[in-house]
């Protein structure tokens, strides 16, 4: 295998967070019913190391010609990401009272480098825990990246990089795009790159489900007038990964399955930050 020189591909924040407001509640009502704002954090990460900035902890960085190689379990292989994007809507906020509050016609485009996304105002109160689909509405998908998304009459580009090619198909749900390196010493030395491409209609069947918060570590979300409030939540690409062995299966062309399977495992790749 010959050797290649990594470059690490700086990827510009790919953001299409839908400024709109919600349907259900997002201005302050005839009613006097007072709002706030909510945004997602999501910060990626493999494992206990930071993807982003400077190298973590626990990152290589003698002997090899880039320094981005983070290890997902002991015996695992270093991965660098290149390209870990997925879309985000149907979002719900769960009520202390019991209520679930949809935030319509809001979606969100996770890249690399972003990491605060703008959600909606919605009415002041106590949220327990967030819920949403990784992909896009049906409607969402159908639109060709020559078209625009329309959101309460605000028009936003579609991302055609997400784009399958196939007008049948519409969008990927997610993209994970990079190189790993087995090698014992950890070296980053010719490494195999891998590119995993899951349709929107594995992504976005598959509802995530954050726990209900309520404890000294995990506070509930209380929003105040005007006030902000930002749902912390890591994106773990080691809780993906690890249900494949990346030497033999790490192209979704060559092997569709695995599209079904790093799909079903998107929920755990979730968790709260703080």
């Amino acid at each position: 295998m010959k050797k290649h020189t990594i470059i690490l591909l700086s990827i510009a924040a790919v953001v299409l967070t839908v400024m709109s407001l919600c349907t259900t509640a997002c201005k302050k009502t005839s009613g006097g019913v007072d709002s706030g704002y909510f945004y997602f954090h999501f910060h990626t990460n493999i494992a206990d190391s930071t993807i982003g900035g400077n190298p973590g902890p626990d990152s290589n960085t003698t002997g090899s010609t880039n320094p981005w190689y983070y290890i997902y379990d002991t015996s695992g292989p270093r991965i660098l990401l290149t390209v870990p994007q997925f879309f985000v809507s149907d979002i719900q906020l769960v009520n202390a009272n019991g209520s679930t509050l949809s935030l319509n016609n809001v979606v969100v485009l996770k890249g690399l480098d972003s990491e605060d996304y703008y959600l909606c105002k919605v009415p002041i109160g106590t949220y327990t825990s967030a819920k949403f689909s990784v992909g896009l509405s049906g409607t969402n998908n159908a639109l060709p990246p020559t078209s625009l998304f329309v959101t309460d009459g605000i028009t936003y580009p579609v991302e055609a990089s997400m784009w399958t090619g196939a007008t049948s198909t519409g969008y990927y749900g997610m993209v994970v795009q990079g190189m790993y390196d087995t090698t014992a010493g950890h070296t980053g030395q010719n490494p195999i790159s891998f590119n995993f491409e899951l349709s929107n209609s594995l992504t976005s069947a598959t509802q995530v489900a954050l726990p209900a918060r309520g404890s000294a570590q995990f506070p509930d979300y209380i929003l105040t007038a005007g006030g902000t409030q930002y749902i912390h939540v890591l994106c773990d690409y080691g809780k993906l990964l690890s249900v494949i062995n990346l030497r033999t299966s790490n192209q979704t062309s060559v092997n569709p399955l695995i599209a079904d399977t790093l799909a079903n495992n998107i929920p755990n790749m979730f968790r709260y930050e703080e």
